[in-house]
């Protein structure tokens, strides 16, 4: 039986559909298996991801989570506090300023102007001297009390205070009280006498 041309072209051409959708299938099928493979392994960035966690519980501290900077922090001494800044001592008063007195040696000038009793004692080679100095010899030392001697020949540089008393021998005891009235005693002198008229100036 002969076939129509038409009809053997429609047949081939239905083969070649078949065939052609056939292969077609059967790539789709071989690449799916690959991609599924390629889905399965990690890439690297992944592989970074999974291991952070490692990384994390190693870098996590023991200890109730507390790190060695904190622990050193914890158990340091405390700082310890400034000491109180000492209180400024009272400022020493000054001393009295020393008014120059005319015909009064310096060192009698200050005992004055602190307001002490001055004993002067003017002497000369006598044996009256000795017993008299040992009575001045007493007084000297005692609180407010200033005592200086010299000779008779030096009674000028004392003229100040004792030019006015008229003194004509030695052993001669000149005693200023505080506010500076002069008694002059000539002659010999006792202890216990001179040490009333001392305590009498004071």
């Amino acid at each position: 039986m002969a076939v129509s041309r038409p009809l053997l072209l429609t047949l081939v051409g239905a083969m070649l559909m078949a065939a052609t959708f056939l292969a077609a299938r059967g790539a789709r099928t071989a690449a799916e298996p690959a991609s599924q493979a390629a889905a399965v392994v990690p890439t690297p960035t992944q592989g970074k991801a999974a291991g952070k966690p490692d990384a994390a519980k190693k870098a996590k501290p023991r200890n109730g989570g507390k790190s060695r900077a904190e622990k050193a922090k914890q158990g340091a001494a405390p700082a310890a506090k400034p000491k109180p800044k000492p209180k400024p001592k009272p400022a020493t008063p000054p001393a009295p300023a020393v008014t120059a007195m005319p015909g009064v040696p310096a060192p009698v000038a200050r005992a004055l102007s602190r307001k002490q009793v001055v004993v002067l004692f003017f002497r000369q080679r006598a044996a009256d001297d000795s017993a008299t100095a040992a009575a001045v010899r007493g007084v000297r030392g005692t609180k407010g009390v200033a005592v200086f001697q010299a000779p008779i020949t030096q009674l000028a540089k004392y003229r100040g205070l004792v030019s006015a008393l008229g003194i004509a021998q030695a052993p001669a005891v000149v005693v200023v009280d505080r506010s500076r009235q002069a008694r002059i005693l000539e002659g010999y002198l006792d202890s216990a006498s001179l040490e009333q008229i001392v305590k009498d100036a004071r």
